[in-house]
């Protein structure tokens, strides 16, 4: 009997942790970009980029990130030849790719809600670089109140290149 109430207290205490431990949200929906050519100049360009969420509701973006080798951010200029700065952009705003200046209002892209497709700007200053296929988004969101993080595959960022010019 002693056995049996040992073996009960252990079961209840593992039951009562597992409930307590923190669940990841997993959130029904992807994040889908524009593609753009991968040839670029060792320039400051605008790039407008539409972006997609397919889940049933809309979501609000906290920020993204350009990572490598996740969970590593990417942001030293030096490292990779890319620095970056993004923002959002009226939805209804053409998607292409401009000069370093760009005539356009940029919104902060903490708060920007995406419900369906929406638009960024992605600022690009270019030095040296060299495709790679380890360049991911991080793109955290809030969705129904709980932050969530994605990493996304961008084929653009991946293939993204100076060395032609």
């Amino acid at each position: 009997m002693k056995g049996f109430l040992k073996y009960l207290s252990v079961l209840f205490c593992l039951i009562l942790l597992g409930g307590c431990s923190e669940q990841v949200k997993e959130v029904d929906g992807e994040f889908l970009l524009g593609q753009f050519g991968t040839d670029w100049k060792k320039e400051t360009y605008h790039v407008v980029v539409p972006i997609q969420w397919t889940g049933d509701s809309p979501i609000t973006l906290k920020s993204i990130e350009f990572v490598k080798d996740y969970p590593d951010p990417l942001t030293t200029y030096e490292e990779d030849g890319i620095k970056y700065e993004i923002f959002g952009a009226d939805p209804l705003r053409r998607t292409g790719i401009h000069g370093e200046t760009y005539d356009r209002e940029l919104k902060n892209i903490n708060g920007l809600e995406i419900n369906g497709e929406g638009k960024i700007v992605i600022k690009l200053s270019l030095g040296d670089v060299k495709a790679d296929k380890a360049r991911r988004l991080k793109i955290k969101f809030d969705s129904d109140g709980e932050e969530v993080e994605k990493i996304v595959v961008w084929k653009t960022l991946e293939q993204i290149t100076t060395e032609n010019r």
